[in-house]
């Protein structure tokens, strides 16, 4: 009897212990599906982003990352950060968090834009010297200027590309063209929770977008050292209107100190200006074949 009630309660407990296990099981199988086999979408840059490097739709590519790798931040959609501007450098395979990426259009206006030690300097333009208008925030110029002053009592006339490689903070008032869809995700989130605010997306985009669009504008803000905007300021003060901006690949970063261009380089060798005047052929001269003396002199008889 004894031992019939002490086998009944192995069984029992062994039951038990199965049935324990089994729910332990389960649910460490549910938490580790939750976990690893749930899959979000992740946006990473495909190539290295520069800092305040406007991210273009090249720049980013979405891939899949389980659950328990989210990061906080995480954005999974692409076309959330195109167009949005990189607030630190961003490496190749780097995610791309909301706090990564800032907008140049919002809170305080332009100043928070400028670099720590830059500074920010208008420059007038009109059609030709800003490419036609089609210069934006965010691109990347060139500047040269004619320059015309005396050397001595000789006039010289120069065309030099005397600054490269300037980032272009604003054109006009236009601080960035289009309000970021993926910038300042905690701002938008604020004003979407707000008693008073909304959730449509254009509208919050609305209230984001505070600078103004300028389509022709008259100046173009640029970010330089003190020592460039000193040279910026003595060229507008010397040479007044004369400074053109060239446009440039944002990912052409290359430094060519480039000679100055004169009339003499625009005509060529072949120019009247170089070769000047021709010069007449000389005249022949008959070779005496004899000679004859005039007083103590040797004279030759044509």
């Amino acid at each position: 009897m004894l031992e019939r009630r002490a086998f009944l309660m192995s069984v029992t407990l062994s039951v038990l212990a199965m049935y324990l296990v089994y729910q332990y099981i389960s649910k460490e199988d549910e938490r580790l599906t939750d976990q690893y086999a749930t899959f979000f979408p992740m946006v990473v840059a495909s190539k290295d982003i520069l800092q305040y490097e406007t991210i273009r739709p090249t720049d980013v590519e979405t891939i899949r990352v389980p659950k328990a790798m989210v990061p906080p931040g995480l954005i999974g959609d692409a076309s959330a950060v195109i167009d949005a501007v990189a607030a630190v450098p961003i490496s190749k395979g780097e995610q791309i968090l909301d706090n990564k990426i800032i907008s140049k259009n919002v809170y305080s206006g332009l100043d928070t834009q400028v670099s720590i030690s830059k500074r920010a300097i208008s420059i007038p333009v009109n059609v030709k010297s800003s490419v036609g208008y089609m210069i934006r925030p965010g691109n990347r110029v060139d500047l040269g200027a004619f320059f015309e002053y005396k050397e001595g009592k000789t006039s010289i006339n120069e065309v030099k590309i005397f600054m490269q490689d300037v980032l272009v903070l604003a054109s006009g008032t236009t601080i960035q063209q289009n309000p970021p869809k993926g910038v300042d995700q905690n701002i938008r989130r604020a004003v979407a929770q707000d008693p008073g605010g909304t959730t449509d997306e254009k509208e919050i985009d609305e209230l984001l977008n505070v600078a103004k669009q300028d389509s022709i504008y008259q100046t173009v803000t640029l970010e330089v050292t003190p020592e460039q905007a000193q040279i910026i300021v003595y060229v507008l003060s010397v040479f007044a209107d004369n400074i053109h901006l060239m446009l440039r690949n944002s990912d052409d970063r290359k430094l060519d100190r480039r000679p100055t261009t004169n009339l003499r380089d625009v005509m060529g060798p072949d120019s009247y200006l170089v070769k000047g005047k021709k010069r007449p052929a000389p005249r022949l001269v008959p070779r005496p074949k004899f000679y004859d003396y005039r007083g103590m002199s040797r004279v030759g008889v044509p």
